[in-house]
């Protein structure tokens, strides 16, 4: 405390007396001298009597109100004038307080404690509202107080923003009048939520604005009786960015349908309407046919192209009730939607007669047949499609979606290009099928599979030329399995290609057995299917095989089908080409079923064709069978390549091929596949007996 007095006696009362309230005190003699030390020092208060020589206690005050107001240095004025203009002149001047002499010694203290507690209470209270003031000047949000009617009571304006309507058209008035109604009702009903003791309250609404849409959230508390405080923010950001999030959630970016999640999700909410109204709901399927291939050989932005192309086709073409997925379902009235990859689906909701699927079925089947033009290139494309219903066939979701796909799959089997329907039929075969795999990896681990040996016999002697390995499967419980059950399911699954290698590592093996035990070993022709020619370093693979079993690479001969040759990257070309400067031979199986070419005849390191046992069962009565053997038989003498027909059956065949200049055959006129123990003796004797 600073104390302002001319009188010695009196600054010596107030000192004593205001120590002992533990204040630390100061004294100056007159005003200036008390100004001066204000200028180094602020005290929290100032005593300050107003009868001294020089500057009176007004003027002092009055300039220390110049610097500082009553909250940063309250000052308290002593005066032996008790009139009422000598009290108003002292407030006038700026004092918080004043003290009347004579002085009441034991008041004092307490009356300079007061007043330095408010004048801190003061500094605290202003404090706290410049600071809510900012925060208030900050925040992005309007504010307004309503009363219960949801009258505009007050206002204030967002950061950097401006209502709508300015506050002089909305102040004092209701929401009704200045809101949609349906906005209105919102607020409203929050209102009386809030003020119904059920606390803080959150709404949204919409506004149309001059340019476009906006939403807003709106958070509603009590205030005081009968009052609320609304902090209103614009969500508009928030909403396109929501929307941003959920197209990338439920849409797929490639079509702009909905995806699988926005299919599964729509497709719930079609059954549950379903269940209610006890109507059918059929599910379609859709896969493209061969879709790989138009990756492979356009390209990946044509095959993105394609489906766009799909996508649009379908949406334009089809019934405006259906939605159509690849596959997903736009709950916001999108009927179309993506699945993944080249799958689409069709939701039918609503079927009161059943017999209107197959005809959308077909429809489909012929929209998409029909050419499109990618890259100036005419592409035609089929599909297959499997159909499922609600609720003969599921009652949720994932069991249609299953079961259409399950028939899809069996449509896949019919030759592709049509519809089938699901039936409980199709899970049996799909569960034997799967029971099937996991039988042959068992196997595979358990080394049930072996291989069964078909002698190839020279036309003029019958001598015994090569053999070709044939893989069997000796089931623990289903005895030998021929390899028409398990082959296709290998080649779906991939285990083809484990299953190949072994194949060829077991033929190697065998091979080198024959020749340590002394018995000739001639050729031994092992299939390879795409798969395995595709998979990771097949070429290392048989090199290390060949390499590992001490085999002369001339004993293996490596059989591949025309459509390997057709689709084969350059890569794998050099490959080949590397294998057959090893030794190993290369021949072409079932030669003449697929694109023949002369083209691919010389790119690859071919030796031997086999004509297809299809041209031979024919012979020698068939012309067309006839014609294309001979031209095969004459096309690989002229190309330096040996021929083999396989299939043959028939002496009359024999005789046939003979003629054309056919001279190796296998078939079981001579021989059927025969296990290692047989095909032995087969390979002592040299040579088989000719008719």
């Amino acid at each position: 405390m600073l104390i302002v007095d001319d009188d010695q006696v009196m600054r010596l009362l107030e000192r004593e007396t205001l120590t002992r309230f533990d204040f630390e005190v100061s004294e100056a003699i007159d005003g200036q001298s008390a100004l001066d030390m204000l200028a180094s020092a602020i005290p929290s208060l100032v005593l300050l009597d107003v009868e001294m020589a020089g500057l009176d206690g007004f003027q002092v005050c009055r300039r220390i109100r110049e610097n500082w107001d009553a909250t940063d240095l309250p000052v308290v004025m002593v005066t032996g004038m008790d009139d009422l203009r000598s009290i108003n002149q002292a407030y006038m001047a700026g004092a918080n307080d004043f003290i009347a002499k004579p002085i009441n010694w034991p008041m004092l203290g307490h009356r300079a404690r007061y007043v330095v507690r408010s004048a801190q209470a003061a500094r605290r209270l202003r404090a706290l509202e410049e600071k809510q003031a900012a925060i208030t000047r900050a925040i992005p949000d309007m504010i307004f107080v309503h009363d219960a009617q949801g009258r505009y009571l007050d206002f204030k304006p967002a950061f950097g923003q401006q209502p709508f309507v300015p506050p002089e058209d909305f102040l004092g008035k209701h929401l009704a009048s200045v809101l949609p109604t349906d906005a209105a009702e919102v607020i409203q009903h929050g209102i009386e939520r809030a003020l119904g003791r059920q606390g803080l309250q959150a709404v949204n609404y919409k506004l149309p604005m001059p340019d476009g849409l906006h939403h807003y959230e709106a958070r509603i508390a009590p205030s005081g009786e009968n009052q609320v405080v609304i902090v209103v923010r614009d969500i508009t950001l928030q909403k396109l960015n929501e929307e941003k999030v959920r197209r990338l959630a439920y849409f797929d970016a490639l079509t702009g349908m909905p995806n699988r999640l926005g299919f599964l999700e729509r497709l719930e909410g079609e059954l549950l309407r379903a269940r209610r109204s006890s109507r059918p709901l059929a599910l379609l399927f859709l896969d493209l046919d061969d879709f790989k291939r138009i990756n492979d050989t356009l390209g990946h932005n044509a095959g993105d192209y394609l489906l766009q192309a799909v996508a649009d086709r379908l949406k334009q073409k089809l019934r405006p009730g259906d939605f159509v997925s690849r596959p997903a379902l736009d709950q916001f009235g999108a009927q179309f939607a993506r699945l993944g990859g080249d799958e689409f689906t069709v939701v039918l909701p609503g079927v009161d007669d059943t017999q209107v699927i197959t005809p959308i079925a077909e429809r489909m089947l012929a929209l998409l047949s029909r050419p499109f033009v990618i890259s100036d290139q005419e592409i035609t494309v089929t599909s297959s499609i499997g159909i499922a219903t609600f609720p003969e066939d599921g009652d949720d979701a994932a069991s249609l979606l299953k079961h259409a796909d399950t028939a899809m799959n069996h449509a896949k089997a019919q030759g592709r290009n049509n519809w089938q329907k699901y039936s409980k039929a199709l899970t049996n075969q799909a569960m034997t099928r799967l029971a099937l795999e996991n039988d042959m990896r068992k196997g595979l681990e358990r080394d049930e599979f072996c291989l069964f040996y078909q002698p190839q016999i020279g036309a003029t002697d019958g001598s015994v030329v090569g053999v070709e390995a044939l893989i069997r499967w000796r089931h623990p419980e289903h005895g030998l399995v021929s390899p028409i059950d398990f082959i296709p399911v290998a080649e779906e699954s991939g285990l083809i290609v484990p299953m190949g290698e072994w194949v060829i590592r077991k033929a190697c093996l065998q091979a080198m057995q024959w020749q340590q035990r002394g018995v000739p070993a001639p050729r031994i022709a092992v299939n390879v299917s795409a798969r395995q020619l595709r998979g990771s370093d097949f070429i290392g693979r048989v090199a290390a095989i060949v390499a590992q079993t001490g085999i002369s690479p001339e004993c293996l001969e490596l059989e591949l089908t025309e459509s390997i040759l057709m689709h084969a990257e350059v890569r794998r070309v050099e490959g080949l080409l590397r294998l057959k400067a090893l030794g190993v031979h290369f021949a072409i199986d079932d030669f003449g079923t697929g694109y023949s070419s002369l083209s691919y005849v010389k790119r690859f390191p071919i030796g031997m064709l086999k004509i297809d046992q299809s041209f031979i069962r024919g012979l020698p009565h068939n012309a067309n069978d006839a014609g294309i053997t001979t031209a095969i038989v004459a096309m690989a003498r002229s190309l330096g390549l040996e021929v083999i027909a396989e299939g043959v059956e028939t002496q009359a065949q024999v005789e046939f091929l003979r003629h054309a200049g056919c001279h190796k055959m296998q078939g079981y006129l001579f021989s059927r596949p025969l296990p290692e123990g047989e095909i032995e003796r087969v390979l002592q004797a040299g040579r088989m007996v000719l008719a």
